[in-house]
């Protein structure tokens, strides 16, 4: 009888570490699934951020595409952004003296090297 009650408690005891031990593994499984998830939604978030930038972007060169059908602004452009003058226009260039003398001082060190 005593025999009995050893393998009753030892059969029991066996069967606890089983039962701890896969609750050790679905507890890791779980946590490993948590982990993918956490990374996935971090994914998500940045590239729902990024998404934004673009659209943000997009309009923009929305914008600058309906500007660039006015023919004044196209004007303009032409005028600041590559010195363009139009028909009996004389241009004129405003030198301010700091930058002759640094653009001179610039090709001096040139030539020395």
């Amino acid at each position: 009888m005593a025999e009995m009650r050893r393998k009753k408690r030892r059969s029991s005891n066996d069967f606890l570490w089983v039962l701890i031990i896969l609750l050790i593994i679905c507890l890791g499984v779980l946590g490993r699934q948590e982990y993918k998830i956490y990374q996935i939604n971090k994914e998500m978030s940045a590239t729902q951020q990024r998404v934004d930038e673009l659209k943000k972007v997009q309009a923009e060169l929305e914008a600058e595409r309906k500007r660039l059908d006015d023919l004044k602004y196209i004007e303009k452009l032409a005028r600041e952004d590559h010195n363009m003058v139009g028909k009996n226009e004389v241009p004129l260039f405003i030198v301010d003296e700091q930058e002759k003398q640094q653009k001179q001082e610039t090709e001096a060190e040139e030539k020395k090297k």
